[in-house]
């Protein structure tokens, strides 16, 4: 395979898929497919190109991705509601492969989640709605015969701090289950590392942090290295079950936390370890990190 030179992500502008489009900008030409172009002028480096295009509408796409090398897929299924006729982890990228057809796409890689990694299925007792639909989403590319490769994270550093709420900390449901926390900086290295070999990746790529963590454990260090004043919460799952029965954010949010609760994380990323390199940051690194860059942080800096 002819080294990949251009790239379009769709998702540039999400949490996780901003650091990452702007990871692969350094290395490569970078195209963001987005809804807003306006908001993503805001959020990505000005030499990210930027086209508008929608995974709802075929042609738009199909203009969107002329004349790139590859595409990089952050998209994310936020419902606990297995009977929409229409989710972006599936329908959404049903569209992108019709509207891909005939244009020499040479690599597809997307980001999944670990509850969507084949290996790991067998110890999933209740997998969640996400998952399944972007499982779909998954056959659908494996399908077009382009190749690929599906990055299946575990939890996020980057999760923690948007769980403060005030002065406070939070979670739902069990805090005893371990996970191996990985920071988006050391994922967005290994999709780089993934565009520069296609040829060398498996179809499947566990992505785990450098160390397991209980979420009890994660939260008290985050709270210690970031902002010794944070009150850490749980809330009762039920209550937020109970919460759920009226509001389907909250539902969804229940669903989510549910399935967090039923399942630690075996290790499973040894392969990926070794062909795209050992994650580095720990989670005090992140909390320290994140603290430096606070606004706090700075004017206090700015005082002295």
């Amino acid at each position: 395979m002819n080294p990949i030179e251009k790239i379009a992500v769709i998702g540039a502008t999400g949490r996780l898929g901003a650091p990452v489009a702007t990871e692969l900008a350094k290395h490569f030409d970078v195209r963001a497919i987005v809804r807003s172009p306006d908001k993503a002028a805001r959020m990505l480096p000005p030499h990210v190109e930027i086209v508008q295009g929608d995974l709802r509408d075929i042609p738009s796409l199909r203009a969107a991705l002329a004349g790139m090398d590859a595409i990089y897929l952050n998209l994310a299924t936020e419902t606990a509601d297995p009977g929409l006729p229409f989710y972006e982890e599936r329908d959404g990228v049903r569209n992108l492969m019709t509207a891909a057809t005939g244009l020499g796409i040479r690599y597809i890689a997307k980001i999944g989640a670990l509850g969507a990694y084949p290996p790991a299925l067998e110890n999933i007792r209740n997998n969640m709605v996400p998952n399944l639909i972007r499982m779909e989403g998954h056959r659908i590319i494996a399908d077009s015969g382009i190749p690929h490769s599906f990055f299946a994270p575990t939890h996020f550093m980057e999760l923690l701090p948007n769980m403060i709420d005030g002065r406070a900390l939070q979670w739902i449901g069990n805090t005893r289950v371990k996970v191996y926390w990985v920071s988006v900086a050391d994922y967005a290295r290994l999709v780089v590392g993934a565009f520069q070999n296609p040829a060398a990746m498996p179809e499947h790529c566990p992505v785990q942090g450098p160390e397991a963590l209980s979420v009890r454990q994660a939260m008290e260090q985050f709270v210690r290295h970031y902002d010794p004043t944070l009150k850490i919460r749980v809330a009762p799952l039920w209550v937020i079950r109970l919460i759920g029965l009226f509001n389907p954010k909250m539902k969804f949010v229940a669903h989510l936390f549910a399935y967090f609760g039923n399942h630690e994380d075996p290790f499973y990323a040894e392969k990926t370890w070794k062909d795209l390199g050992r994650p580095t940051v720990t989670l005090r690194m992140f909390s320290e990190s994140l603290r430096r860059t606070r606004p706090t942080a700075r004017r206090a800096a700015a005082s002295r």
